[in-house]
């Protein structure tokens, strides 16, 4: 009899998510609602349990995504509420690990960056091409905040200067192969 390796889906709140073993695709779902009322306890809360432990730490490396609900009617992209960029910002001022935590070769670093950087959505005929930057020094600043206030958790975990630097080459990676 062949094991069943296929990928399953489990819904769960902090608690669930703490208490699992199971490597996963983390996401982070978020309303407009959330968005809106600039409360991000529930969403912080949910981010803690990854940094939480060394296991969970390593468990989650890499497998973040973020996705906000309730604005498929609004013509912007995310990147051009305000609100969401605000909502992020905060967010980020109390958990600095996105770098390491989220996803590759999804977008997810790229859409972050661009929520918490001067940015500017690139369209053609096409509709959405990509995303220019426009403080390349800004991008930089801000990117070395993340780095640096992320390196607590490294500490903490002894979570080696290999692994810490894989990491950030891979998310500058991604940054740089965006359209």
């Amino acid at each position: 009899m062949q094991e069943n390796t296929s990928p399953f889906i489990i819904l769960t709140d902090a608690h669930g998510l703490e208490s699992s073993t199971k490597d996963a695709l983390v996401v982070l779902a978020l309303t407009r609602e959330e968005i809106e009322s600039g409360l991000f306890a529930s969403a912080l809360e949910r981010l803690h349990v990854l940094a939480g432990s060394r296991e969970s730490a390593l468990r989650y490396r890499e497998s973040l995504v973020f996705v906000v609900d309730g604005y498929d009617d609004d013509p912007r992209e995310l990147q051009e509420i305000p609100e969401v960029r605000g909502f992020f910002a905060s967010l980020t001022i109390h958990w600095p690990h996105w770098l390491w935590f989220l996803t590759r070769r999804t977008g997810s670093i790229t859409l972050l960056m661009s929520l918490l950087c001067d940015s500017e959505i690139c369209r053609d005929s096409r509709g959405v091409i990509g995303v220019e930057f426009l403080d390349a020094d800004d991008l930089s600043r801000k990117l070395m905040d993340l780095f640096a206030r992320g390196n607590a958790m490294f500490d903490c975990f002894d979570i080696t200067d290999d692994q810490a630097k894989a990491s950030a080459q891979s998310a500058l990676a991604e940054l740089q192969e965006q359209p």
